[in-house]
């Protein structure tokens, strides 16, 4: 079994830069780095609220005051095979150097690190990072087995707590360095109230003489943030160049005969006449109508083009400085882009501006959103292919056969949250035209799915076709309850019995280069 450690890291930024764009570069540029280093298996970072105080009671003899010039802007938790920690440290020490004003690590075995479960699956909306500062005449040893034995579970029964984990530091730091602590606490409720009760609690209450005993400062942090940027040893960021192929976790999946017309390579219908209209850009994914019928699409480096068919006229309207796939247009004018790179985003066509609407959800990013469809009262439906794998190596997630789509819905007060997941690689939706069900694709499901909204039969999901002769891509809404669905192509046969084959044969072919890789089957 190989050997693990866990590393927190106590950030500090400085006041020479403006803190968001500091912490912008923190959960992405910085987090790129961090999250794709080998060996890293579970990587967090937290964002600290510089407005509001936590909610650990006073305590007399304890200093609990946050001093100014010695405030933390947040802390990073890593847990990674021991053998990598020397190369994670190498890898982001000199750049965090260049970035942060100070970070403290604290380089622990995994033995020391605790994650609590609970019976019930409770809803976490709020944290608090509690430092812990021992006081000089204990001994390590004996301040551990308070911790674990009497404080955290204290903690962990009251009430209304979520979730909560810690680390407990195996070496002192500098007594003069008032920043030196040896346990860190991360606890979550569903809400501050909540949290402050816990803390309020007659069974916390019955600590109060045993941290009076064992500890010199308890200093908490109120998190505005917290994001998950490596979650079982797989990235959750979208890259932002090329990088590795993710490991291939095939299943098993028997799917059922493909229909006849999956071998069909040409229609004994006439495709009627059509015109090909030039465009600067590569690959564009979807393309939409504005109400003068001019048409929008977006390219592979970013563009958003808007396209004059009648004049073969184009102009650049915005720039995502991603990947756009899916556009919707909103009843106020404005643009929705799903960008496989930068999440759900609101381009303004008249300036050029984008506006990022949703780019995490439940602090894990959007790696791969898809398309989007919006309904009268400012609610957006939107669909992520994947969360195990990006754009550009979308193909891991049809040889792996695993579920690994999600479905989402964003209110009009901007709160987003996971609606449905495990699905087939979620992708093209819309709205019933009376906005009672979200009607969506599974690409790699071979079928369309309805799910109701609104009304007796709100939450219930059905089929409306499955089995399809091909893969089944973006959907446009027509007239009288009927829609358009774009098949991409034919369905691989060699595609379909791999989801029954060994899955080294699916490794194996995962590790090829593309081109030996099953292709799609040209039609015309």
């Amino acid at each position: 079994m190989t050997n693990k450690s866990a590393i927190a890291a106590l950030v500090w930024l400085g006041r020479d830069v403006p803190r968001e764009q500091q912490l912008s570069y923190w959960r992405s540029t910085h987090a790129q780095k961090a999250a794709r280093t080998r060996g890293v298996l579970e990587y967090r970072q937290h964002h600290f609220d510089q407005n509001s105080l936590g909610h650990w009671p006073l305590v007399a003899g304890i200093d609990t005051e946050i001093h100014p010039e010695h405030r933390i802007d947040g802390v990073e938790e890593v847990i990674l095979n021991t053998r990598a920690v020397k190369y994670h440290r190498k890898l982001t020490s000199a750049e965090a150097v260049e970035a942060f004003k100070k970070i403290e690590w604290h380089v622990t075995k995994l033995a020391t690190s605790h994650w609590l479960s609970f019976a019930q699956s409770r809803k976490a909306s709020y944290r608090e990072v509690v430092l812990i500062r021992r006081k000089p005449h204990v001994q390590l040893p004996e301040f551990h087995a308070f911790i674990n034995h009497l404080l955290t579970p204290a903690i962990a029964s009251a009430p209304g707590i979520a979730e909560m984990h810690y680390h407990l530091f195996e070496s002192a730091q500098q007594r003069e360095a008032r920043s030196s602590y040896q346990a860190m606490l991360i606890i979550a409720a569903a809400d501050s109230t909540m949290l402050k009760k816990a803390l309020t609690s007659t069974s916390f209450q019955a600590t109060e003489s045993a941290q009076q005993a064992y500890c010199e400062a308890i200093h908490a942090y109120p998190v505005e943030d917290s994001y998950i940027f490596t979650k079982s040893g797989r990235p959750t960021l979208p890259q932002t160049k090329a990088e590795r192929k993710p490991p291939l976790e095939p299943v098993r999946r028997k799917l059922p005969p493909a229909p006849a017309r999956a071998r069909w390579t040409s229609s004994g219908i006439p495709f009627p006449p059509v015109q090909r209209i030039p465009l600067s850009g590569y690959g564009p994914e979807d393309v939409i109508a504005d109400d003068q019928g001019r048409l929008l699409c977006g390219v592979e480096d970013g563009r958003i083009l808007r396209i004059h068919p009648e004049r073969g006229s184009e102009e650049v309207i915005g720039n995502t400085g991603g990947r756009p796939l899916g556009l919707e247009l909103l009843p106020d004018g404005q643009l929705l882009i799903c960008d496989a790179h930068k999440g759900l985003l609101q381009l303004n066509k008249e300036t050029g501006k984008i506006e990022t609407l949703v780019q995490y959800v439940d602090g894990i990013p959007l790696r791969f959103c898809s398309n989007a469809a919006a309904a009268k009262d400012g609610t957006i439906w939107f669909t992520e292919s994947s969360d195990r794998y990006d754009f550009e190596q979308y193909t891991g997630a049809l040889l792996e056969h695993r579920p690994s789509g999600r479905l989402f819905k964003r209110y009009p007060n901007g709160q987003a949250e996971v609606v449905l997941e495990g699905l087939y690689f979620a992708n093209g939706l819309i709205l019933s035209s009376d906005e009672q069900a979200v009607i969506f694709s599974e690409t790699g499901g071979y079928r369309i799915n309805r799910l109701w909204i609104r009304g007796a039969d709100a939450g219930k999901r059905e089929l409306l076709v499955d089995n399809l002769p091909g893969f089944p891509d973006n959907i446009s809404r027509l007239q009288d309850g009927k829609f358009w669905v774009a098949i991409v192509t034919n369905r691989n046969s060699l595609l379909d019995r791999l989801g029954t084959m060994p899955a080294f044969l699916r490794r194996l072919l995962w590790r090829v280069p593309a081109g030996w890789q099953p292709a799609a089957t040209k039609t015309a």
